[in-house]
């Protein structure tokens, strides 16, 4: 048997009145299925979607959960006597939590049930929040905008759009106190900009291993490359060329698909030098609806993608970190890194807001300690039929990292043992039904599967049982418990 499993075994068969021996069979079957490698990411738990990248609302969910594990140990732990007296600080804010967890933690006297039912309005806004990020993919007026994805080197209006929003967010936060559903969406919107940053521009193969503290709140983030500065080179890519599946041939139209790996080839000069680029594409818009195009008279990078054309004329190839996969990212190798950050980011946008409205706004906009028609009004609506679109319940992660190794093997034990639970209770297989997302964009007015959107490809070249976008923005580790 695993080591340190034992304590655990013995409070749930107290706790479920199971024999012991299944639990000893089934706690034993989780530790052989994690011995043949460690967990990629320590922060990544059980069951997220089973896909090699991480999304942009999975990323954004994350880093809300960590937010609001801040915001429960500040408010509802921390200075509650009878409550933190049985929680100590480096175990609840380095354990990985999903949001129900926070939920047990911060109000102990509710029961599963409750716990669900209160913490309901906060899931179905953090959800609107997460279909808007994933809308500026989508809409007309987002889909081909540099400055909504930090493309074509058009950093200060990346950062300028950021700045606006949050304004517009804060301003709204103070005054709407009746109706945040427009403040919401701009956030999901802000998100999806501050994520894409870290992707698509050359922040991580400058060897950063932290995010720009610049990013929304100055138009200038760093040392940008000139105009008729060359920042890629043809030579650091390979060319695949591999025979489609009906199935992509049939949604891409194009067979074969023609892709590059790149490996080193932004100029040595521009990373090291700290000079940011980012990806050009073909027919994109600044904010005046004025043309922005890769120009042919100087080497620069594409964003790269099967379904970026940009990607074929020099410098070919890309330099995008959105996917694991080599056929939507050049540098699929750098999407965990990219992930990493992306991930510290969308936190610390949580977080700042946060400071910015107060805790009591902080409250309201996400309605945290939600009121009983709040509450009311979205269990009817889950009654009727209302799902998720992207929030996933079995998402986790820790507040802080902690990458020492028995606090990770104790974190090994806690999640089979917490995943052990939840099958006895029925709650595992009602989070396989009710509660899975279902990537549901048709009422929102947009295409996703339009080909000639080349930001929609990866919804449209994934399995066709799953049609989701896989594309995604920093983050990736392989993810056997995600």
């Amino acid at each position: 048997m695993c080591p340190s499993i034992h304590s655990f075994i013995i409070e749930f068969q107290l706790s479920m009145m199971v024999p012991k021996y299944i639990l000893y069979l089934i706690s034993l079957l989780f530790c052989l299925a994690n011995i043949h490698a460690f967990i990629p990411h320590p922060l990544l738990a059980y069951g997220a979607l089973t896909s090699n990248s991480i999304t942009h609302t999975e990323i954004t969910q994350l880093g809300f959960i960590r937010s609001l594990g801040r915001f429960f140990y500040d408010m509802r732990m921390n200075s509650n006597n009878t409550n933190s007296s049985a929680i100590e600080e480096d175990d609840f804010l380095t354990n990985e939590h999903t949001i129900d967890d926070l939920y047990e933690f911060a109000y102990p006297e509710y029961n599963t049930l409750e716990i669900e039912y209160y913490s309901l309005p906060l899931k179905f806004i953090l959800d609107t929040i997460l279909t808007n990020n994933v809308l500026v993919d989508f809409h007309s007026n987002t889909k081909k905008l540099s400055a909504a994805h930090c493309d074509s080197e058009a950093f200060s209006n990346c950062s300028r759009r950021v700045i606006k929003l949050k304004q517009k967010i804060v301003n709204n936060t103070r005054t709407k106190y009746n109706d945040f559903t427009e403040t919401r969406e701009l956030l999901g919107q802000l998100i999806h900009t501050v994520q894409d940053f870290y992707s698509h521009s050359n922040w991580i193969e400058m060897g950063k291993t932290d995010i720009n503290t610049l990013m929304g709140y100055n138009e200038t983030i760093g040392t940008v490359a000139a105009p008729d500065q060359a920042t890629c080179t043809s030579s650091g890519c390979k060319k695949i060329e591999k025979t489609c599946t009906v199935w992509q041939q049939i949604t891409l139209n194009m067979c074969p698909l023609v892709y590059y790996d790149c490996q080193n080839n932004i100029l040595p000069e521009i990373n090291e030098q700290q000079i940011l680029t980012s990806g050009y594409l073909l027919n994109q818009y600044y904010e005046n609806n004025d043309i922005l195009s890769k120009p042919t008279n100087i080497s620069k990078c594409s964003h790269g993608s099967v379904s970026d054309a940009s990607s074929h004329l020099p410098a070919i190839g890309g330099i995008n970190k959105d996917a694991e996969s080599l056929i939507y990212s050049p540098h699929s190798n750098l999407h965990k890194n990219a992930v990493d950050l992306a991930i510290k980011a969308t936190e610390r946008v949580f977080n700042d807001l946060r400071q910015d409205i107060g805790d009591y706004n902080f409250d309201l906009l996400f309605a945290i300690s939600p009121n009983g028609p709040q509450v009311q009004n979205e269990t009817d609506s889950f009654t009727q039929g209302k799902r998720f679109r992207f929030f996933t319940p079995s998402l986790a992660t820790s507040v802080e990292e902690d990458y020492r190794l028995l606090r990770q093997l104790k974190k090994s034990f806690r999640k089979a043992y917490k995943f052990t639970k939840s099958i006895f209770t029925g709650r595992y297989f009602r989070d396989k039904t009710t509660n899975q997302p279902t990537y549901d964009l048709s009422d929102q007015g947009v295409n996703v599967k339009d080909i000639n959107n080349f930001r929609s490809a990866p919804y449209l070249i994934g399995k066709e049982e799953v049609r989701r976008k896989k594309r995604m923005i920093n983050v990736l580790r392989s993810r056997r418990h995600l």
